[in-house]
C-alpha cells in the first residue's frame, strides 16, 4: 500500500458497523472514507458505527472534518459514532481539536502511535538541529 493511500475494511458485527482506517487520512483521501461509509451505511444501518484509526498513518483538518460531519449524520439518525485512536500523535490531534470533548473518541490501551512517515513521532529519527556558532565565530576570529 503507498503510504498516502487510504484503505477502509467494513465488519458488520450484531448491531455494529466498524471501519478499519488504514493509511493517511487527509483531503486527497477523506472522500474514499466518506464513500466507504456511506456503501457500509446503505448495506447495513446499524445503531452503531466505530471508526478505528489504529492503523492510522496521518490525519490533518480534512479528515477531522470527515469525521465531524459522519458523526453529526449519525447523531440526527439517533445513531452512534465511536472512534478509536492509538496512543500518541493521533489522540493528540482529537485532543488538541477539541473533538475529544464532543465526540466518543476512545484511546487503544493496546495500540501503540505508529512511527509517522514525516518522522516526528516517538523513536522516530530527531529533526536536525540548526548549526550553532562556534567560540571563533562568535568573537569574530578566523581559525
Amino acid at each position: 500500500m503507498d503510504m498516502c493511500e487510504l484503505q477502509v475494511d467494513v465488519r458488520y458485527d450484531d448491531d455494529r458497523t466498524t471501519l478499519m482506517v488504514r493509511g493517511e487520512l487527509d483531503l486527497a483521501s477523506m472522500p474514499g472514507l466518506e464513500h466507504s461509509a456511506a456503501q457500509a451505511e446503505a448495506e447495513r444501518s446499524s445503531p452503531c458505527v466505530t471508526v478505528d484509526l489504529t492503523e492510522l498513518d496521518f490525519i490533518d483538518s480534512c479528515g477531522l472534518n470527515a469525521l465531524t460531519r459522519m458523526h453529526r449524520r449519525l447523531t440526527r439518525g439517533g445513531r452512534t459514532l465511536t472512534v478509536i485512536v492509538p496512543q500518541g500523535r493521533i489522540d493528540r490531534v482529537f485532543q488538541y481539536s477539541g473533538l475529544k470533548q464532543c465526540m466518543d473518541i476512545q484511546v487503544s490501551p493496546t495500540a501503540p502511535d505508529r512511527p509517522s512517515p514525516y518522522g516526528d513521532g516517538p523513536g522516530d529519527t530527531p529533526a536536525p538541529r540548526p548549526a550553532q556558532p562556534s567560540d571563533d565565530a562568535a568573537d569574530g576570529r578566523d581559525s
